[in-house]
This record gives C-alpha cells, sequence and structure tokens, in this order.
C-alpha cells in the first residue's frame, strides 16, 4: 500500500488563489497575483501568490510557502491542524487512518451553532409578535433570510423542544451549555437569549461561531444586546457581523461601510449599501481595521450621533497609524443611526458627500472650543495630537496635519513641531527598549538573516535554481553532480532533496518535491521562484550552466594563484611545488568533466577556450 500523503490529499482538492482569496484581495499581475499581505501591515502590495505553483511569498515580511503554510500562519495553528482546517471548509474526505490533531473539535462547534441558527429562523418565522417588530423598523423577509435571523423565545416548554430538536443533531445539553447556548439555574435550565432576535455571526469564511440576541418588547429592562460567550471560536475583537457576506462588495468596491449595532448593518445592506459590516457591540479594534485593509483601500466609519458614538470615533484615531486603511468619518445628527435615519426614508449619500477624513474630524472636535479651555487642558490636548501624529510614518502626512492642527488650535506651527519631537524621541526609546524581549521581532530577525544569505547568491546562480524549479526534470543524472556542488547554500541542499527524489520516485512533480522540504526550505523556494516572470528554456539553462561551470574553475585558478604567489615571496619552495601539482590534478579532472559533457551534447566545445 502506498503511503497516503494527507497534504497531498489536500492540496488536490484546493487551489491556493481561492484560499488566499478569503483572506486578502489579489489582483492579477502577468503571471502571478498580488496582494496586501494579511500577516503584517503594508501600503504597497508585496504579497505575491504563483497559481500554477500552488505558492505565495511576501517580499515585505518573508513569509512563503503553499496553502498549508498559509492557512498554518493565518489560523495560527500546525501544519496537521491547516489539513484539518481546510478539509472542513471545503469538504475534503480524509482517511479515517490519518491522525489529526484537534483540541477542541472545531467542526462540532460550527455543526452546534449552524443548528442553532436553523432552528431561531424557523421561530422568527412561526412568531407573529418577532416578525411584527422586524416589518416596523421596515426588515424585509429578503433580509431576514439573507441574515438568517432568527428568534428565541421565551418559556420552559420552548427550552425542552429545542433540546429535544438539538438531540436530533446529535447536540446534548452538555454541549450547547458549554456553548453558552443554554445556562442551568436553580431548578431548571434556561437560556440567556430567550426572547431575543438572534444575529447569526460567521466567520471570514462564513463558518458559524456564534450569535448577537437583541431584546424587542417595550417592557424588557435587560441589556440590549447579548453577545455569545467568548471562546476559541468566537472572539469579539476579531470578529465583524456580516463580512462573509460583504467581502466580495468590498473587494469590488474597495470601500467599506463600518457600523455599530447589527441592526443598523442590516438596514445598510437592505439599502444597496452590501460592503457594509458591523462590531459586536464593542469598541473597533486594530485586528479589525487590520482585517478590512486586506479588502478594502478605504472605510466610511458611521457610529451613533451621540457622545457615545463620538467617543469611540476619537478612539478610532488612536488606531490608524497601526493600519493601511484610509478611514473617513460620516457625521450624522444628534440621537440618529444609520437604521433610524434610512427608517425615516432619508438619504445616506448627503452625508457620505460630508465625510471628512478621521484626523481632520479628531483635530476639529477636540479642537472644537479650544480656547476657552484651561491652560491644562490646552497643554494636554496639544500633546494628544502631537502623539498621535508622531505615530504616523509618512513625513509630509505628519506635516499637512500638524499645519491643520495649527490653524484649528490656533497655535503656532514651529511649537507644534517641537513637541511632535519630543513625541517621536519618546516612541523610540519604548521601541528600543521592547525590541529585544519581543518574541516576533526575534523572529523577524531570523528570517532577515535568512534574507541575508540568498542575498550573497550570485545571480547566476539564482537564475540555475529558478530554472530547474520552473522544471525539475533539467536536473538530472548528467547535471547533479556539479550542481549541486557548485551552487550556494541554501541551494545546492535543496537541490541534493530533489536528486534523491528523483531516484526514488519517476513521476515527481514540484507539488510533491514541494511537500518534503522543511518550511525554511519552503520560503527559500517560494522567493525564488517568485522573484522573476523569466521563462528559461533548456537552451538557456544549458548556457548558464556552462557559465556557472566557468566562473567555478575562474574561482578556483584565482584561488590557487594567490596562494602560489604568496608560497614564492615566502621562499617556500615545497610549498610552491604542491600548489602547483595540484593546480593539474584539477584542471585535469575539469577538462575531462567538460569533454563528457560535451560529449553527451550538454554543452559547446567552445568550453574549454580560455
Amino acid at each position: 500500500m502506498p503511503e497516503i500523503n494527507p497534504f497531498s490529499i489536500v492540496k488536490s482538492h484546493v487551489t491556493i488563489l481561492e484560499v488566499v482569496s478569503q483572506y486578502t484581495a489579489l489582483k492579477k499581475a502577468g503571471m502571478y497575483w498580488k496582494g496586501v499581505c494579511p500577516f503584517h501591515a503594508e501600503k504597497t502590495a508585496s504579497f505575491t501568490v504563483s497559481p500554477h505553483r500552488e505558492i505565495f511569498y511576501c517580499f515585505g515580511c518573508h513569509a512563503g510557502g503553499d496553502v498549508i503554510t498559509f492557512i498554518s500562519k493565518a489560523e495560527q495553528c500546525t501544519p496537521l491542524q491547516a489539513i484539518q482546517h481546510l478539509a472542513q471548509h471545503h469538504s475534503i474526505h480524509l482517511p479515517t487512518d490519518i491522525k489529526v490533531e484537534s483540541k477542541r473539535e472545531k467542526q462540532q462547534y460550527a455543526h452546534l451553532c449552524e443548528q442553532v441558527a436553523r432552528w431561531c429562523h424557523y421561530k422568527l418565522v412561526k412568531s407573529p409578535i418577532a416578525l411584527n417588530y422586524l416589518k416596523k423598523r421596515n426588515v424585509t423577509q429578503e433580509s431576514i433570510n439573507y441574515f438568517m435571523l432568527g428568534y428565541f423565545p421565551g418559556g420552559l416548554q420552548e427550552i425542552k423542544s429545542f433540546i429535544h430538536t438539538m438531540s436530533k443533531h446529535n447536540i446534548l445539553v452538555h454541549d450547547l451549555i458549554e456553548a453558552n447556548i443554554l445556562s442551568q439555574g436553580k431548578t431548571v435550565l434556561y437560556s440567556p437569549f430567550e426572547d431575543r432576535l438572534m444575529f447569526p455571526i460567521k466567520d471570514h469564511i462564513g463558518q458559524p461561531c456564534g450569535f448577537g440576541g437583541r431584546i424587542f418588547k417595550k417592557h424588557d429592562t435587560r441589556a440590549k444586546y447579548y453577545n455569545s460567550r467568548e471562546n476559541q471560536h468566537f472572539n469579539k475583537g476579531s470578529l465583524l457581523f456580516g463580512f462573509d457576506l460583504a467581502k466580495k462588495s468590498i473587494q469590488e468596491t474597495k470601500k467599506v461601510f463600518l457600523v455599530e449595532g447589527y441592526t443598523d448593518c442590516v438596514a445598510m445592506v437592505q439599502n444597496g449599501f452590501n460592503n457594509t459590516v458591523a462590531t459586536l457591540g464593542t469598541a473597533c479594534t486594530a485586528r479589525h481595521l487590520n482585517q478590512l485593509s486586506r479588502h478594502a483601500q478605504q472605510a466610511y466609519v458611521l457610529y451613533d450621533g451621540d457622545n457615545a458614538g463620538q467617543q469611540a470615533l476619537l478612539r478610532l484615531t488612536q488606531l490608524c497609524w497601526q493600519t493601511n486603511i484610509e478611514l473617513h468619518v460620516i457625521t450624522l445628527p444628534s440621537q440618529e443611526d444609520p437604521a433610524s435615519l434610512l427608517e425615516k426614508k432619508q438619504q445616506l449619500e448627503s452625508y457620505i458627500k460630508k465625510s471628512q477624513d478621521i484626523f481632520t474630524f479628531f483635530i476639529q472636535t477636540v479642537g472644537h472650543g479650544f480656547a476657552n479651555k484651561s491652560l491644562s487642558e490646552k497643554v494636554q490636548l496639544t500633546r494628544t495630537i502631537t502623539d498621535i501624529i508622531a505615530k504616523i510614518i509618512d513625513p509630509l502626512t505628519q506635516d499637512l496635519l500638524l499645519d491643520k492642527a495649527a490653524k484649528v488650535l490656533a497655535i503656532p506651527f514651529e511649537s507644534l513641531y517641537r513637541e511632535l519631537k519630543s513625541a517621536q524621541k519618546k516612541i523610540r526609546a519604548t521601541t528600543a527598549h521592547s525590541a529585544g524581549n519581543n518574541a516576533a521581532e526575534k523572529i523577524i530577525q531570523k528570517n532577515d538573516s535568512l534574507i541575508d544569505i540568498l542575498d550573497q547568491i550570485p545571480l547566476l546562480e539564482k537564475k540555475i535554481f529558478f530554472a530547474i524549479m520552473n522544471n525539475i526534470y533539467l536536473l538530472n543524472e548528467r547535471n547533479n553532480g556539479y550542481l549541486t556542488s557548485h551552487l550556494s547554500y541554501p541551494l545546492r541542499d535543496i537541490l541534493k532533496k530533489l536528486s534523491q527524489i528523483q531516484k526514488e520516485k519517476s513521476d515527481i512533480t514540484f507539488t510533491i518535491f514541494f511537500d518534503t522540504l522543511e518550511e525554511r526550505e519552503k520560503r527559500v523556494v517560494s522567493m525564488l521562484c517568485l522573484e522573476s516572470n523569466e521563462i528559461i528554456d533548456e537552451a538557456t539553462f544549458k548556457q548558464l550552466s556552462n557559465q556557472l561551470q566557468k566562473t567555478h574553475w575562474k574561482r578556483i585558478v584565482k584561488d590557487i594563484t594567490v596562494k602560489i604567489k604568496q608560497a614564492r615571496s615566502q621562499g617556500d619552495k615545497k610549498l610552491v611545488a604542491q600548489l602547483i601539482n595540484k593546480f593539474e590534478k584539477l584542471k585535469k579532472l575539469y577538462h575531462d568533466a567538460t569533454n563528457r559533457l560535451i560529449n553527451k551534447g550538454y554543452y559547446s566545445d567552445d568550453t574549454q577556450k580560455k
């Protein structure tokens, strides 16, 4: 029985382009596809995918590999867990004898959330009270189905009915309590979601992972929203309601609308703003912005017009420097939110046209009434502004914002500039202090050392290696000896592995070979393969190999010549004789090896000409 390789099974059913596109927007660029890297913040797209080789590489953070490597990094899991993740999301059957690590069965949790969502959706359809409320809020049946909205009815009978239905899907009461769908009271079971409209929450690829529950009855005094309790599958700081549905529209328009509430999101989508997402009742985080920046260039923030909404916008300004998305603020009337405006048939377009970039909004909001504030308040507000501007990388943007702040606050530009420099010094001091203990920094340094090694490798050797990775059969019995000897580390070691596999298997492919490499080697292959679009045919490869042979021989001659001169200057006749004898032997070996290659038609006879 041939050995079953789970890597190959999964990779034969999915394409890297399909998987990566779920995490970041890609555009075709010649032979490759490019986009913003999902693993680090960047403005210039340096993340590259090769569909025909099924590999990726980022020329910014130096991450590289295949689809398994990508999921391992994106989901922060082991390669075997990445295999399981892909198998679950793409309905790939893995043989039962393949043991895949799984600390917590994510598939079972997703199944539980899916069935709860279906039950609640069915209950909503059967509830005139809940449907009537949604109708009053102008929520259409189409939107109810699109978002799979639901209702969790209250009462012991409904809880019993719920438990009975879940049992038909092999979901036990224990599982429901673990997932915080049910809770154990003193005598009976109940649900914290009872008598709430249910908003199913999914991850970025549409996997159910939790719920948001909203009260809607007049005399319900509980908190307006109740979300699923956080667990390893449900993290409010990284999830966005509606993102899985909005992702395609976001990628097409390069814009996203960010709102605070579920009903705001539903209302926006229902009115044609399909590229709308909502935070889960919490403040927007840097992770939210980074996730959106992989798909959009601009984000329009529509928060409630009350004081809490304004404060949330001011907090967002603190995060802007951490991401590469342009944030714009759409100011709504006081005591209004997107849903309430749309319910009144008001058009949002006029508010969108008046949107401000978030820094302008921030400076104008903070600077409002600045002249009437006390001296200590003025100093504090001024330093708050310069601290934020100091975190911006682009010097021109800094100058423009300083100029804008100087005009709004009526403070000399030079004074703000001095404060800016002071803030920058503090940032540098903090960064220098923490860099030595930062694990991520150590990983980057490790990657950089690999890049330094590759930078030292001559272009000729890289071209030869690139050609072989494009057509692995260019490495054969005639040339593997001198190529694995003459190429630099780590290229020679990778080719030695290829040579060994070729001896063991006759039908070797690039993908099969790539699966045998270590992660560091995969990164090398990915980088060198995606550095160029050049096509190197067999004739060109022979010329490059010919040139390598000459270059290597010239290095040998130069090295021995220097040693002979040194020995002669020191009067060491014995050493001179030994070096000349060594030179003659190497010369004979070189010419014999070249003649063999010429006889096999691998080189032309001008190889031996000096």
